[in-house]
């Protein structure tokens, strides 16, 4: 997959990113100047290995050793300290005991150097004595206005350029084919990101250029990304990731990439419950940590993996392949039982199946008639025996129209001759005719067979199962991409807004939180406070309806358990004792509760029930939270969830992202509700949260009643917590 990234001036990095500290980071991957403090003449041995490899590696600029002990390093020239190199040093690789690295650190500020790589361990990581040694190394390195990566990582590398900035010997590993692809690699983890750069080479994908982020004492992996996004030269990256202290700065660096159209692949590790504390609120106890890492991917286009295998499959189909313009998946096989298989895939994995045409049945009916057309479509036994039987099929599936891609599942065509060369053929034929249609081929094959098809541009897999998988993948970063823009003009709107939104209330009870939420823009259902059994009773007799009574206290946050609820009053009098029997619950729930009156209401039931809220989370900040009502939170917990702010179209996204999204369009007969309403609830509020995530904790709109088309939506219940 090519990208087309917009012409960027490494020069105004810096007022780019405005979160994301990329200061200094071309020196990183592109310095001038590489000095290694600590190095050896043993190319074994840590402070050997970056001298080694710069040497070998092509590196044109100079390559300083520090070494008080020696006179020359590897045939080099030795310095007894940074401060005695003669020239400028933009890179220093420290590779000294945990002991010599304040001081060094020191000397490489005097130097005037722009990026320090500490190898070192024994800070962070260790205890809080360590932590406390390394936050001194980043005060010293920002008073001399110098980056720091590390500690306790193995650094970077830039193979385009030679410039070495680790000691770990992958970075010397040679490759057995000529690479089919690079992609930019930044990694939290050393072990992860040597791995990979191994891998990488036996499967003809170059990580180039790599990193890895160790304790991330000042450049975070968000800083990295960021850099990459904004680098002419990188197309795709992958990232490891564990963990995030700076949400904003992820947050802004996937936006970066999403802009430049680049694809960032994820793996990250940790799906327990970790970061969010559930609260008082039910949609707090519905957000875990790894609910937002996912909201965060979504909404940037980002595309998570679950393993490492994972990614080097995605990876590799984003480099080789082309982008679909549709989930409409056409399975074409030589054998019924690989076409189940793709099937069954792709339904778990988003994309439609879709019927053929009866005018491509008769055309594929024309060409082999005994050949199953149906989709999955089955060319039979006699794929191995027709040189001109696959491309006329894969021509008639493309001028058709009626699928945005295709998978072939052709078993061990690619291995045995002579149908290997029938298979290479076949589809050089089929890519001459359609030279940007998505095609992805699953079978057994050569080394030399693979590689003649991959260069067509069609990504080779051994099993159909995972190729559609990775489809899957794929497909949804496309259709993300092409939504983008519509979703960066709504989200510029509602970011940019200059309406005022209302404060937060002194004291919360259920009247305080729905009256801030309306002046937000969010519709709450009509009710009236009431202090007395007769005044309930007059309420009910002029709403001439049924009503729902509930006990008003800002003590008091779960009102049914308390006993402070009593639904489905028809009459004054049924309203007066409801009124009573309230009261005297929630006196008995807590005695020392402040009962600030009674809330009634009318009883509004026509239309479907949903639950919006907010939860606070301590990395990102606001995550809205929307999702039906009733048993599909529940039990099901049917839910989804955006990073506040956002706009309309981001609100129609997640409407329609929740398995029970048919609810709303109008299931077994019902009117369809009314979901633009229910959007510009969203929309709101996402901002109201936004405007006050300093101090809210989360915000619990349940039910949130959407009614029929033209009729609205309404708050039937609100909670609002505060820190």
């Amino acid at each position: 997959m090519t990208t087309t990234s917009p012409p960027i001036d490494f020069g105004t990095r810096t007022h780019s990113a405005r979160k994301a500290n990329v200061a200094g980071l071309d020196a990183l991957f592109e310095p001038r100047s590489i000095a290694v403090l600590g190095a050896s003449s043993d190319p074994t041995k840590i402070g050997g290995r970056p001298v080694h490899f710069a040497k070998e590696s092509g590196f044109t600029g100079a390559v300083y050793p520090v070494n008080p002990k020696a006179d020359t390093i590897q045939g080099l020239p030795a310095f007894p300290d940074i401060e005695s190199i003669p020239g400028e040093v933009d890179l220093a690789l420290i590779a000294l005991p945990n002991s010599a690295v304040t001081d060094a650190v020191h000397a490489c500020g005097r130097k005037g150097v722009k990026v320090v790589t500490i190898f070192s361990a024994g800070f962070a990581e260790m205890d809080e004595n360590g932590d406390a040694q390394q936050q001194k190394l980043v005060d010293i390195a920002r008073g001399y206005g110098m980056r720091l990566l590390g500690p306790n990582c193995i650094g970077s590398m830039n193979r385009r350029t030679g410039a070495v900035g680790t000691f770990a010997a992958s970075s010397g590993v040679p490759f057995t084919q000529k690479p089919l692809a690079t992609v930019a690699l930044a990694s939290q983890s050393g072990a992860i990101a040597s791995e990979w750069v191994v891998a990488g080479t036996q499967q003809g994908l170059q990580f180039d250029p790599w990193l890895s982020t160790g304790n991330e004492a000042d450049i975070q992996l968000a800083d990295v990304l960021a850099h990459m996004a904004m680098d002419p030269s990188v197309e795709i990256i992958a990232a490891y990731l564990e963990g995030c202290r700076d949400g904003d700065r992820l947050r802004e660096a996937l936006e970066l990439a999403q802009e430049a159209g680049k694809p960032v692949v994820v793996l990250k590790v940790g799906r327990s419950e970790v970061g969010a504390t559930a609260v008082a609120s039910h949609t707090a106890s519905l957000v875990g940590a790894d609910e937002v890492f996912d909201a965060l991917f979504q909404q940037y286009g980002a595309i998570r993996v679950d393993s490492m295998a994972e990614m080097f499959d995605v990876c590799y189909a984003l480099a080789i392949g082309k982008l679909p313009e549709g989930d409409r998946l056409g399975i074409l096989t030589g054998s019924g039982g690989v076409g189940i298989l793709a099937a069954d895939e792709a339904g778990e994995s988003g994309l439609e199946v879709p019927p053929t045409s009866p005018s491509l049945q008769r055309d594929l009916k024309a060409i082999w008639p005994p050949a199953g057309v149906g989709n999955p479509v089955d060319l039979t036994a006699q794929l191995m025996n027709d040189p001109k039987l696959l491309p006329s099929f894969i021509d008639a599936c493309l001028a058709d129209g009626g699928f945005d891609q295709l998978v072939l599942g052709v078993i061990y065509m690619g291995f045995l001759e002579p149908w290997s060369d029938l298979l290479v053929n076949g589809l050089t034929s089929a890519r001459a005719a359609h030279p940007d249609a998505p095609i992805v081929v699953t079978a057994s094959t050569r080394p030399e067979v693979r590689r003649a098809i991959e260069e067509m541009s069609i990504p080779v897999f051994a099993d159909i199962s995972n190729a559609v998988k990775v489809m899957g993948r794929i497909n949804d970063y496309a259709r993300r991409r092409r939504e983008f823009e519509d979703r960066r003009a709504s989200d510029a709107t509602a970011t940019d807004s200059t309406a005022v939104l209302p404060g937060l209330p002194e004291t919360m009870t259920e009247v305080t939180a729905k009256a801030f939420i309306s002046a937000a823009g969010i519709d709450v259902v009509p009710e009236a406070v009431v202090t007395s059994a007769a005044e309930a009773a007059q309420a009910q007799a002029g709403l001439d309806a049924p009503v729902v009574l509930k006990i008003v206290s800002p003590d008091i946050a779960h009102k049914t358990e308390a006993g402070g609820v009593v639904l489905g009053v028809a009459t004054p009098e049924e309203a007066a004792a409801a009124y009573d029997q309230i009261v005297a619950s929630a006196r008995a729930y807590d005695g020392g509760a402040r009962i600030e009156g009674v809330l009634i209401s009318p009883m509004v039931t026509d239309g479907v029930e949903t639950i919006i809220g907010v939860s606070n989370d301590p990395t990102f900040g606001p995550v809205v939270v929307f999702g039906l009502g009733g048993v599909f939170v529940e039990v099901l917990k049917d839910v989804t969830y955006r990073l506040a702010p956002f706009g309309l179209e981001t609100a129609k996204f997640m409407i329609g992202e929740i398995r029970g999204s048919a609810m709303l369009a109008g299931a077994r007969g019902a009117e369809p509700s009314d979901v633009e309403a229910l959007a510009r609830a969203l929309v709101a509020l996402s901002r109201l949260a936004d405007a006050h995530r300093d101090r809210l904790d989360s915000i619990d709109v349940n039910p949130f009643i959407v009614r029929p088309v033209g009729q609205g939506a309404l708050a039937l219940d609100a909670l609002v917590t505060t820190r």
